[in-house]
């Protein structure tokens, strides 16, 4: 092998992945003695020399964290579920006498996956809390193989031994928010978020056992979390459904503009922001505690960087109406 061999090359040749080569070298426990000979041996043939900036960064004395928003649409920011899951953090950061750096999803866009990772061992960075991420977002997706950084995720789903996830069971709550407006054998307009988001196939799940349970006539469309898109779509079909059920409440609320006033067409949405209670304080919606989830993703980043394994952590939610 000629150049610099990287932990993905060791991976390779011991036919394991590069987090199971971290974990070993880490000295982490949940690898067997055979896989962990193995590994050493191919160390030992290659020459392999860790990255010394990471492996500096695993000792316990660097109490920084990342908080990286993924933000997917700069022109219609959802500054209110930002904000909380900011707010949570930082105040959970604060709490647990960590430094906390947030970092925007623009601030990587042009580069790399390997300078994204060199970007964040820069900054002295081994514990990121990723917010926003889809399936398309090769970067993340890089650092969570590659296995130095160790990645919380907020409503994502990715596993790993330094991977934990943090999210409310968004299948079950769409489940039961569409449960409350749809009537058995109703005509229902779903619309769906982003087609890359993990979030959008959760509740999409939801709302078609939904309507395979009540026997729903189920029509899908991609809303794209947009309060235009939602609007442009249901202006064209109007009284067509009986029921228009939506994953966000900016869809609901944009939903809600384009029928006509005294329509009987019901409309529930997702997340619970505050708007809803001024703009449409009568629609059905699954409130979600962003501030909550902003302080447990904090505390999983901690119980990664002092040794625990990845967890998926299940927060509750509640289906109600927002009211000013």
């Amino acid at each position: 092998m000629t150049g610099r061999v990287g932990i993905k090359d060791v991976a390779e040749l011991a036919g394991v992945s590069a987090g199971t080569v971290t974990k070993v070298l880490k000295g982490y426990p949940g690898v067997s003695e055979a896989t962990k000979q193995k590994i050493l041996a191919v160390v030992e043939q290659t020459g392999y020399i860790p990255n010394t900036v990471a492996s500096a960064l695993s000792s316990k004395k660097n109490r920084r964290i990342g908080l990286f928003i993924h933000i997917n649409d700069r022109f219609q920011q959802i500054d209110e579920i930002n904000m909380l899951y900011i707010l949570g953090a930082y105040d959970e950061a604060r709490k647990e006498n960590l430094e906390l750096l947030t970092i925007f999803s623009v601030s990587i866009e042009d580069l790399s996956c390997e300078d994204t990772l060199r970007y964040f061992h820069s900054i002295h960075m081994d514990t990121i809390i990723v917010v926003g991420l889809n399936k398309n977002d090769r970067k993340i997706h890089y650092l969570a193989e590659e296995g130095s950084i160790r990645i919380v995720l907020v409503d994502a789903l990715l596993t790993g031994y330094d991977v934990s996830t943090v999210m409310i069971d968004h299948e079950r709550g769409q489940y039961e928010t569409a449960d409350r407006i749809c009537e058995p054998g109703d005509r229902v307009l779903y619309l769906r978020g982003k087609a890359d988001g993990y979030v959008s196939d959760m509740r999409l799940s939801g709302m078609k056992k939904l309507a395979d349970d009540k026997g729903l006539e189920l029509h899908v469309e991609n809303g794209g979390f947009s309060e235009l898109e939602a609007y442009e779509i249901v202006k064209g079909c109007r009284e067509e459904y009986d029921a228009i059920v939506c994953a966000s409440d900016l869809m609901a609320i944009g939903a809600k503009r384009a029928l006509p006033e005294g329509s009987l067409v019901k409309v529930s949405g997702f997340d619970g922001i505050r708007l809803m209670g001024y703009v449409a304080p009568d629609v059905i919606t699954c409130r979600q505690d962003f501030y909550r989830i902003g302080r447990e993703a904090v505390s999983a980043a901690e119980r990664l960087r002092e040794g625990g394994p990845g967890e998926h952590i299940t927060l509750p939610y509640e289906v109600m109406r927002i009211r000013r």
